[in-house]
């Protein structure tokens, strides 16, 4: 019996991951309630993008992304995030998700960029002063995804 219930919880846990773009949220105030996050902040940047997150909802597991204002992170699959426009060291930062997801990503710093077939989740900042952020997109693959 308790290698059932351990059975059946292995099984829950590992099949709730995120659905794209369904579950995830951006968030230029903070932590939205419901939703787990991790901050995304370039600290050269001094136009407001301390509170800044990319969100997953709280009820699913944690997808494993982190946040890098300093290049790609080592053992990690890295998403250069990018805004040519903003002079203020946008150039070096990265979404990371472990090696083995299965989510794939694309950013687009304008919307001619957007990949044909694609889901995308602006991330806008509205009170940076350059206001160049206002066409950038995370894009995914549709669907659930999680460990390979």
């Amino acid at each position: 019996m308790l290698i059932f219930l351990f059975t059946l919880f292995c099984a829950t846990s590992a099949s709730n991951y995120p659905v794209w773009p369904k579950q995830f949220k951006w968030s230029y105030a903070g932590v939205p309630s419901g939703y787990s996050c991790i901050k995304v902040n370039e600290p050269s940047d001094r136009d407001f993008w301390q509170d800044n997150y990319f969100c997953w909802e709280s009820v699913t597991t944690n997808p494993g992304f982190r946040w890098s204002y300093a290049g790609p992170i080592g053992g990690m699959r890295c998403t250069r995030v990018v805004e040519p426009a903003d002079p203020n060291a946008w150039s070096d930062n990265y979404l990371c998700v472990p090696s083995s997801s299965s989510y794939q990503f694309k950013w687009a710093y304008g919307t001619s960029m957007i990949p044909t077939g694609w889901s995308c989740i602006q991330w806008n900042e509205p009170s940076d002063r350059q206001h160049t952020w206002n066409d950038n997109y995370l894009c995914g693959v549709t669907g659930k995804a999680g460990p390979n």
